[in-house]
This record gives structure tokens, sequence and C-alpha cells, in this order.
């Protein structure tokens, strides 16, 4: 479950090149923490399930806490 102070998410598909040429899907998580943002995470095939994004979503918002950025709870 993502925290509460995550707002305005928004996942949507992309499509990136390689260094050869080669298209690589994507998708974009795009969001708010709080007041600050937008941040947006890069997923590629294989991490998409809920909870990979779901830690790394977590992960940035306790980097926010760490830095003083958004309250501890």
């Amino acid at each position: 479950m993502l925290p509460s102070e995550v707002k305005n998410a928004k996942l949507q598909d992309a499509t990136e090149f390689d260094n050869f040429g080669n298209p690589v899907k994507v998708r974009l998580f795009t969001f708010f923490v709080g007041d600050h943002g937008p941040f947006t995470e890069k997923f590629y095939a294989g991490e998409q399930d809920t909870p990979a994004i779901e830690r790394r979503i977590n992960g940035r918002v306790e980097q926010l806490r760490e830095l003083g950025i958004i309250p501890q709870k």
C-alpha cells in the first residue's frame, strides 16, 4: 500500500530506445508527495508488479522523510 502522502499518482506506458536504437517498453509512475513533486519512477518489463512499484515509491517517501522535507510519521 502506498503512503497517504502520495497524491495524484499516474501510471503511463512509454517507449524508450536502448543504445542500439531498439525500442524498450517502460511504464512511468508519476506522483506527488504532499506538495512536493512531481516525481517520476521508471519501471522496465519484469519490475512492473505492484510490490515492486510500492517498494520504490515507499523508498522515495522515506528519503524525503530522512531529509526533513516531509514530516516523520
